[in-house]
């Protein structure tokens, strides 16, 4: 029986850690104030630049910025991946297909390597920080300058 556990076990973790590319978008996606994460129900991501893709994630569930975690996907870039920067566009959809919010980010991919890229969705609701203060006194002038003494005429 442990046997067959840890055979199984070996075969997940082998299988997991064989892809056909290590060049690794670690893409993260979180909303700010603005967007109502709960009626988010996939993600239209486009990749473009130094490679060209696109997926639908489907089922995802995104939480406002600053929560832990933010909804987290790697994405397997293609094999013979170049160096170079790429676009990431993501496109928030509802159940209808309908465009809640979208948000992009320009990332440097690199072959055999992990780039995280990090998309917040939605725009940031300003502060209201208060009534604004009074404006300044300007400053005085400097004093005026001694005129310079008389010069005497001179012997001849």
């Amino acid at each position: 029986m442990r046997l067959a556990c840890f055979a199984g076990l070996l075969f997940g973790t082998l299988a997991l850690a064989c892809s056909d590319s290590d060049t690794i978008v670690s893409l993260n996606v979180c909303t700010l104030a603005s967007v109502d994460a709960e009626s988010i129900e996939s993600l239209d991501v486009n990749i473009e630049g130094a490679v060209n893709q696109a997926q639908v994630l489907q089922g995802v569930s995104i939480l406002p910025c600053g929560t832990k975690p933010a909804y987290f996907r790697r994405i397997g870039l293609p094999e013979g991946t170049e160096k170079g920067t790429a676009s990431i566009e993501v496109r928030a959809l509802d159940a209808s297909g309908t465009l809640v919010e979208a948000g992009s980010v320009d990332v440097v991919v690199r072959p055999e390597e992990t780039v995280a890229a990090f998309i917040e969705l939605g725009e940031a609701v300003p502060s209201t920080g208060g009534a604004a203060g009074a404006p300044g006194v300007g400053g005085l002038g400097g004093a005026a300058g001694l005129g310079g003494a008389n010069g005497e005429a001179g012997a001849n």
